[in-house]
């Protein structure tokens, strides 16, 4: 004789664990999407065959994980969010601080990444690219704007990865952007911005520079002046910031 079995009130760690891997599957599958609503809490108990307590703390895992948000009460409900980068370097964020990890070995991975997505996109030599990139160090021309420049200077180093085409490189890109921009102060705060915005300056021409060599071809060439122009950029911040410090968390 079979039948269900009876859990006890108090929910079993793994159960809710496993409860949640299978939620958060649907979640970063697509199979449910930003925004959509969980079935009511009486459904999915009887949906996954699991108590309420360890469906609750399933959801408590999810919500410290930031993929759903649950409403308590008798309209209560789970609502879905969907993976975030910011919210992962927030994570790699943590994890990096944990091992001793400093802005300086933050720039050193940026290093090693982009010099070689700049050689892949002159080797391809892809017009609409190109175009982008073009469209990119145009709004850097535009009248300074406190952050706004710098948001779009940043924008061109992450595009530059995207548009080579690897989606896991790209990802690690956003990521190191979003860390080096976290250990940064604002330019009201640090009292440089007129340094800041030479600086902007001096690396939109750089951008310009680096678009050109792209558009001929020249996967070597391009590939030097951006690594040299990231020495530089390094070298600037070396003089306001202590690149062996550890990170600091983000804001």
């Amino acid at each position: 004789m079979s039948g269900s079995v009876t859990e006890p009130d108090t929910p079993a760690p793994k159960a809710a664990s496993l409860i949640a891997a299978q939620i958060r599957k649907q979640i970063v599958m697509g199979e449910l999407a930003e925004g959509d609503a969980l079935p009511s809490e009486a459904e999915m108990v009887k949906q996954l065959g699991v108590s309420r307590p360890t469906l609750r703390q399933a959801f408590r895992i999810l919500e410290t994980e930031h993929l759903i948000a649950v409403q308590r009460g008798s309209r209560g409900g789970g609502t879905v969010f969907r993976p975030t980068a910011k919210l992962a370097s927030r994570y790699l964020s943590d994890l990096l601080r944990y091992r001793a990890t400093t802005l300086g070995d933050v720039l050193a991975a940026r290093l090693m990444i982009e010099p070689a997505a700049v050689a892949q996109l002159a080797q391809r030599r892809d017009d609409e690219t190109i175009e982008q990139l073009r469209h990119l160090v145009s709004e850097q021309r535009r009248p300074p704007g406190d952050e706004i420049d710098a948001k779009t200077a940043h924008q061109f180093h992450i595009q530059l990865v995207e548009l080579a085409g690897n989606p896991v490189l790209a990802q690690y890109c956003k990521l190191i952007h979003y860390l080096i921009r976290s250990q940064l102060p604002t330019p009201r705060s640090s009292g440089r911005k007129d340094d800041d915005d030479d600086l902007i300056h001096d690396s939109t021409q750089a951008h310009a520079d680096l678009v050109e060599l792209i558009a001929a071809g020249a996967a070597h060439a391009a590939s030097e002046h951006w690594r040299r122009h990231l020495g530089e950029v390094h070298a600037e911040l070396a003089k306001g910031l202590d690149l062996n410090a550890l990170l600091e968390p983000p804001a």
